[in-house]
């Protein structure tokens, strides 16, 4: 006897099967991705922290897009050692006339950035990812996120003390993300100063 099965059945199997085998592609991208990372060489990783992401190498979300309020992201470092940890706060997305902007953006996120060009911020203005002023989609991860429906005026994370500031890493780093897409182009960015008290 054969039996007839709802078409829902199907449906609900394929798409089953079809977010197994993203999760595993996803997987197996993220393995390659830390193995060529652990075989690089000195001269490799130099490149990859020094050389500006285009758009050849990431896309940037359609237009129109935001990103967090320019030079809104704080940091203030409470570790009296050489590590870090402390408050971080950054302004949520604006437009063009400072209105607060949510459509599209899923995710608020921030990256170690490191240095753009020369040392300073002199040179950093449009010579970062994307033609942004920040550099801070590579190796050294990210530090903290917050879902866009979580997300005030003002966001706020506590960063615990004893958090190892990557070699390299500078500045933090804040930009918006359109579904899984960086927007890399819209980013602010602070320095990370350290508080080192003498004994």
């Amino acid at each position: 006897m054969k039996i007839m099965l709802p078409l829902a059945v199907f449906a609900i199997a394929t798409v089953g099967t079809a977010a197994a085998q993203d999760e595993k592609a996803a997987k197996a991208k993220a393995k390659a991705a830390a193995k060529t990372l652990a075989t690089m060489s000195e001269e490799e990783r130099r490149l990859l922290n020094t050389t500006p992401i285009g758009s050849d190498r990431y896309p940037a979300p359609p237009v129109p897009h935001y990103g967090p309020e320019k030079g809104s992201i704080r940091f203030v470092d409470t570790d009296p050692g050489p590590t870090i940890g402390g408050t971080l706060t950054m302004k949520s997305a604006v437009d063009g006339s400072g209105q607060r902007v949510d459509e599209g953006i899923t995710m608020y996120m921030i990256h170690w950035g490191l240095e753009v060009g020369q040392p300073g911020t002199e040179d950093d203005a449009g010579n970062g990812d994307l033609g942004g002023d920040c550099m801070g989609f590579r190796d050294t991860g990210h530090v903290v996120s917050a879902p866009v429906g979580e997300a005030g005026d003002i966001l706020s994370w506590e960063i615990p003390n004893g958090t190892v500031v990557p070699d390299g890493a500078v500045y933090f780093v804040g930009h918006t993300l359109y579904g899984q897409i960086h927007n890399l182009g819209k980013c602010t960015q602070t320095p990370i100063e350290n508080l080192v008290q003498a004994d």
